[in-house]
Parts: structure tokens; C-alpha cells; sequence
């Protein structure tokens, strides 16, 4: 799936680019919002992000029927209450203002494309999808299924699983797991991590037993048909 930045401030847009790489989409910055529309429609967008208030070029986005569908998150950490209303009068689909934030700003896309998967609009690709031992998990939809069920993750617990399904056998270390995860704030303990573990164990049932303990080291997920030692 692809999501194109718009804006010309390139160090924010490099911090955008960055997350939406995190949920496995293809990226496309644009620097001339002249250009935008055009190229769109071009890389067939399924996202597009504007960095900083421009009314002009949401207009000019939504007077294009074949863009007409496509949602639009406009990020202005500097946005005031009355930029987030003409911005959302004016055609944008959501607004995120200061502070910025970016766990919401993914939870924000995450949102907007699940809308359009579910309405048929767009479909989630096999890049947005990793299986593993049975398991399979939608990044974008943030749905895990096990077994052919759908099992309730919380973000966390789904960030942890992802991480490591992503790497499978290897052995994770715990310190890497709380910088992956939680970015390793002060006030999380290696506890923290071996409870989240116990929670998804349990909650995967029968295909928990992937999770392995690496003593003295973290984790390792294992896929059924690996023969490696723990």
C-alpha cells in the first residue's frame, strides 16, 4: 500500500516517512504541492499525508474525482482550532495538531486505511500481512488471527508479537524487546516485558508455546518447523 507526503518542511517529513515505513507502506514524498495532485493519482495512493496547513491543495485533491476517495491526514503541530476546522471543511478526513505525537499519528493511518480495506476500496497486501506457526497478523488492520480465530491483542501486546514474528529465531534480548516496544522509558522494568509475554502465551493458547524463553537472554519465536536449540 502506498501513502504520499505532502509538505516542504523535509525533517518532519523524514519523521513521517519513517512511521509509515514501520507499518510496512510504501512512501513517496513531495516537496511541490503544484505537482500533488498529478502525482497521486499517478503512484495510485491509498494514503495521502499533508505536513502543515494548505487549504488550496485539499481543494484542489478533492476537485479530482479519482482523488475524491482517497483519506487525507493534515499534520500541523502548530495548527490552531480554527486551521483544524477549515482544514477538515475543506476536505481533509482528519486533522492531528500539537503536540504531536507519533503512536497516534500511525493509530490516525492505521484508522484511515482500515476504513478502506473494509470498504473494499483498497485490500491489504501480502507485505502488510506476516504468518507465522499458525499465526497471522494484519498490520494495518492491527488484527491477529490464531488458527483461524481472531484473538484480542492489546497495542502493546501486539507490537511485541510483531517484533518477534519480524525476527523470528533469533534470540531476542530483553533490552531489545523495551527499546523495540516501549522505547525503553525509564519507568518500565524487564518485569513489565515477562508479564506482556505471559499475557500473549496464554492468549494464543496452543501456539503460545512458539514464544520461547532464552534463558538468561529474552526470547526467541520459534516456527513449528524449526530445530533450533533453546
Amino acid at each position: 500500500m502506498t501513502a504520499v507526503v505532502i509538505g516542504k518542511d523535509s525533517k518532519f517529513c523524514a519523521e513521517l516517512e519513517a512511521l509509515l515505513k514501520s507499518q510496512s507502506l510504501r512512501v513517496v514524498l513531495l516537496a511541490d504541492a503544484a505537482k500533488a495532485p498529478s502525482r497521486v493519482q499517478a503512484e495510485k495512493a491509498d494514503l495521502v499525508v499533508v505536513a502543515g496547513g494548505d487549504l488550496p491543495l485539499l481543494q484542489s485533491l478533492r476537485s479530482r474525482e479519482p482523488l475524491r476517495r482517497i483519506p487525507i491526514l493534515c499534520v500541523n503541530p502548530a495548527g490552531s482550532a480554527s486551521e483544524v476546522v477549515a482544514t477538515l471543511d475543506a476536505g481533509a478526513d482528519d486533522f492531528l495538531a500539537k503536540p504531536f505525537n507519533g503512536q497516534i499519528f500511525l493509530a490516525r493511518v492505521r484508522t484511515l486505511i482500515r476504513r478502506q480495506i473494509w470498504s473494499g476500496a483498497a485490500q491489504e497486501e501480502p507485505l502488510n500481512v506476516l504468518e507465522a506457526g499458525g499465526l497471522s497478523l494484519h498490520l494495518v488492520e492491527r488484527v491477529l488471527r490464531a488458527g483461524g480465530s481472531e484473538v484480542i491483542l492489546t497495542r502493546l501486546e501486539f507490537d511485541l508479537l510483531t517484533h518477534m514474528v519480524r525476527h523470528r529465531g533469533e534470540a531476542l534480548k530483553r533490552q531489545e524487546l523495551l527499546e523495540a516496544v516501549w522505547k525503553y522509558p525509564a519507568d518500565v522494568e524487564t518485569r513489565t516485558l515477562d508479564k506482556h509475554v505471559e499475557t500473549l502465551r496464554r492468549k494464543l493458547g496452543p501456539l503460545g508455546k512458539h514464544i520461547r524463553t532464552v534463558h538468561g537472554i529474552g526470547y526467541r519465536f520459534m516456527d513449528p518447523d524449526a530445530s533450533l536449540a533453546v
